[in-house]
């Protein structure tokens, strides 16, 4: 009954606002629309407010100009879908004979339509999907259009997420070129956008202004408006008018935080791809079909546990945080009250609950062609593979916490400004909301190949804070008698630049330092245009990723003791060596 008094009263509405917003007058006629050639694009107002929940007309959201007569008129001005290409990751502006099409595959099942031979089928030559709160030159929020449209109704909520860190891009935004002294170089790259003097300046080859700014869009994809999280498009379904093209969800579901079905963007990527420990798994796995985390199959979403305005309204719209073990406690109670009196209560829940980490497995930025345009700075990261357990390094308040070690380098660069050693991206001594336990270990500046001289190397070391299920052995963290840490990856290259290819290195981590030794691989066919020092420069530099210090877990003094309880919980649990 108040579902049928919720729909009249859109029913109503529409009706009073069609009068006054032209765009009715030719999507709301099939007819109309089918002599356009544009059938697939009929929408009335009362449809698409029962999808949206909201009584908004075509134009308080879409912009344009609707009083104006003729289709190019009333579109001027409009704010539309944004359908990147592959090539320069240019937005495509030929007019869509089809709407967007829904299939089933989590990572992309929204995508657009041509015509080939006669019939539709999907585009080949896009690359993403952006909703019309981004510009289409920089792929980056519109926050002009997003004023315009979803501020004029929430003007609140528009004014907090325009400064949250979702939106100011705070935490990727800080790597300021490959030799910043406060964050270091990264796997994703640095923030591209208002650094190209400085990093010419750095890089021995040249690079022009059109890759420099392709290389930013490609990081801008990534980055959310309003519709990322709040919109919802779907197949119409007759038995729930409320879904369809135009339906908006109060509370984001978890999906949206991994892109909603327009590839593998937002936290897909860090997530899955780049930790390889991410939520969702499955099919945002590299390699695809790694188990994602247990709390997925109990329906526990993103916010759930990380908190927001739905469990603290004073953190502000679209600021999220993490928990830390408070999350754990909410659920688990029992087991964080007494993990914190155990024997591993410096263990950091996800140190034993997460196993078999995908993802990448080495990364190298060198010489290559990206989006159509030729860089210096094309990121050979197909480097997919696994590694059974995490390395355990002690965090910043010294929790132990499990972490993916693996190569990287950067080609061409003129200096480097590091020495050796562990560093923390985010210092313990900042606000939570700015801090996270990443770290890297700098290993050098190195010469010797034919080409692409003065590689900077470095290990990437982010930490893991998803796929959790159940726990690791006894064994795997404590099966050496001098607590050294040792596992063997193995991977298959897939990225441009040569045929693919399988190999595979140790890390070992223990009391002299950490270091990635044993890279090898089968032979390496290069495709044409492309040098085996931009993606492989490991052949030419082998065991130099490595690092001094103390990585080894603590010593088992009582080994008789200790295989009382190997492979025994309840017996563990009662002598309080593990949680209950």
């Amino acid at each position: 009954m108040i579902r049928g008094v919720v729909c009249l009263l859109f029913l109503a509405a529409a009706g009073i606002a069609d009068a006054a917003d032209s765009c009715g007058d030719c999507h709301g006629d099939r007819r109309k629309m089918e002599s356009f050639g544009a059938g697939g694009f009929v929408v009335s107002r009362a449809e698409s407010q029962l999808q949206t929940g909201m009584p908004a007309s075509c134009s308080e959201c879409h912009l344009g100009n609707p009083a104006a007569g003729g289709k190019e008129a009333a579109h001027r001005g409009m704010a539309k879908l944004l359908v990147v290409s592959k090539k320069g990751f240019d937005v495509i502006t030929s007019p869509r004979k089809y709407p967007l099409e829904y299939g089933t595959n989590p990572v992309s099942r929204i995508y657009t339509l041509v015509e080939k031979d006669g019939r539709p089928v999907r585009d080949a030559s896009v690359t993403a999907l952006s909703w019309h709160d981004k510009n289409r030159e920089t792929l980056s929020q519109d926050f002009a259009v997003m004023k315009k449209t979803c501020g004029d109704c929430h003007a609140e909520e528009f004014a907090e997420f325009a400064r949250s860190t979702m939106a100011t891009n705070g935490k990727q935004s800080q790597y300021k070129g490959w030799h910043d002294p406060k964050r270091g170089p990264h796997n994703c790259g640095p923030w591209f956008d208002g650094n190209f003097a400085a990093m010419q300046a750095a890089t021995a080859l040249p690079m022009s202004q059109e890759s420099h700014r392709i290389n930013q869009k490609a990081c801008n994809i990534c980055h959310v408006g309003c519709l990322d999280c709040h919109f919802l498009p779907q197949k119409k379904n007759p038995a729930d008018l409320s879904q369809g093209a135009h339906t908006f969800v109060k509370t984001p579901p978890a999906a949206s935080c991994y892109g909603n079905g327009r590839a593998s963007i937002c936290h897909a990527g860090p997530e899955d791809r780049r930790r390889g420990a991410g939520y969702f798994g499955g099919s945002f796995s590299y390699p695809e079909g790694n188990p994602p985390d247990v709390h997925l199959a109990a329906k526990v979403g993103c916010l759930d546990c990380h908190a927001s305005t739905k469990t603290d309204p004073k953190l502000g719209h679209a600021m999220v945080r993490r928990q830390a073990e408070a999350s754990c406690k909410r659920c688990h109670a029992e087991a964080a009250r007494s993990h914190a009196t155990s024997l591993h209560r410096n263990l950091a829940c996800e140190a034993c609950h997460i196993q078999n980490v995908a993802g990448y497995q080495a990364t190298y930025w060198g010489p290559g062609n990206l989006a159509g345009a030729a860089t210096p700075y094309f990121k050979f990261k197909a480097y997919y593979g696994y590694m059974p357990q995490p390395i355990l390094i002690r965090d910043q308040r010294g929790r132990w916490i499990p972490v993916k070690p693996y190569p990287m380098a950067v080609m061409n660069q003129k200096e480097s400004r590091f020495s050796p050693g562990l560093y923390w991206r985010y210092p313990a001594n900042l606000p939570e909301l700015e801090r996270t336990d990443d770290a890297w270990a700098y290993v050098g500046l190195f010469g010797g190949m034919p080409e692409n001289n003065r590689a900077m190397l470095w290990i990437q070391m982010d930490k893991m804070s998803h796929k959790l299920g159940r726990s690791r052995s006894c064994d795997s963290c404590h099966g050496s008698a001098v607590g050294a840490q040792l596992q063997s990856v193995a991977w298959e290259y897939s990225d441009p630049g040569a045929f693919p290819f399988q190999g595979g290195h140790e890390v070992l981590a223990d009391r002299n330092g950490i270091f990635i030794r044993k890279m090898q691989s089968e032979t390496i066919v290069l495709e044409p245009g492309f040098t085996l020092s931009a993606l492989a420069p490991w052949v030419y530099f082998k065991d130099s990723w490595q690092v001094k210090g103390d990585f080894s877990l603590p010593v088992i003094r009582d080994r008789q003791a200790f295989e009382a309880v190997n492979g025994k919980n309840e017996a563990a649990r009662s002598r309080g060596i593990l949680h209950r």
